[in-house]
């Protein structure tokens, strides 16, 4: 109830305690009037008593209004403090509340992402055999590059024979243009010594022909020179692959020899 009304009430309260004072007045004078005698007195005491008697009432019911005003008072006052400790305690239970909700989430969050992490865990290999993975990877590298090393110097072997190959055909080619050079100088002294006659021509034929036909003559159908492995090839781990040498220079067939080139082989016929 608010304000406003407690003072209606009160002014109306007012009004009517004064109805009933104003009676006991009334009385009052009607008592003391001294025109009243013998009957007229009698109920003039009378109707005071019964005023008096009311107005007691009035004041008594005032008062039980009063305690029982003062008891809903202190009643409504208790139960506006229990009604703010619910309050309170409501608060407190909602913030208790939401902080365990708080942590119950991020607990939550926690367990997907240890779940997350515990799969991730059981896909891969144990402890042992990731350190065996891992040693056998480093057995395969070390091996690659034991491998390496070795194809490196297997290379540098086969360069050096590849070297000592064309520098043997460089030195057989400059023996061949030797030896056909030669041959045509002796063709041309038998030309020169075959001009004075027929004699002479035995004799000549006696001399540097008979000496050109005793000289070994080269065997065009004679397979390629190749030249024995290296001490460090031969020293080489087992069957390591040699890698693709590059292949000694083909010799010319014999139709495509330069003219005088067949006379290596045989004596002139001249």
């Amino acid at each position: 109830m608010d304000g406003e009304s407690l003072v209606k009430l009160a002014e109306a309260r007012a009004q009517s305690d004064t109805r009933t004072l104003k009676k006991v007045i009334h009385a009052f004078y009607a008592l003391v009037d001294p025109s009243a005698t013998g009957d007229k007195l009698h109920a003039a005491h009378a109707s005071f008593h019964i005023a008096l008697d009311q107005l007691s009432q009035l004041l008594d019911k005032a008062d039980r209004i009063a305690q029982v005003t003062a008891s809903e008072v202190a009643a409504y006052a208790h139960e506006v403090a229990a009604l703010e400790r619910a309050s309170t305690e409501t608060s407190d239970r909602l913030g208790q509340l939401g902080h365990k909700l708080r942590e119950a989430q991020q607990e939550r969050a926690r367990r997907i992402e240890y779940d997350g992490l515990a799969k991730v865990i059981a896909r891969l290999p144990d402890r042992h055999k990731g350190l065996e993975q891992q040693q056998r990877l480093e057995s395969d590298i070390a091996l690659l590059e034991s491998e390496s090393r070795t194809y490196a110097e297997t290379w540098q072997a086969r360069k050096l024979a590849f070297d000592a190959i064309v520098h043997s055909l460089e030195t057989m080619q400059e023996a061949i243009r030797d030896e056909k050079a030669e041959q045509e100088r002796r063709r041309a002294l038998d030309e020169d010594d075959a001009e004075p006659g027929a004699a002479g021509t035995g004799a000549a034929e006696d001399g540097p022909a008979a000496a050109a036909a005793a000289a070994p003559a080269l065997d065009p159908t004679a397979e390629e020179f190749v030249p024995l492995p290296t001490r460090a090839a031969v020293q080489g781990d087992g069957d390591v692959p040699m890698g693709d040498a590059p292949p000694p220079p083909a010799r010319d067939p014999p139709s495509e020899c330069e003219e005088g080139q067949m006379t290596d082989d045989q004596p002139s016929q001249e």
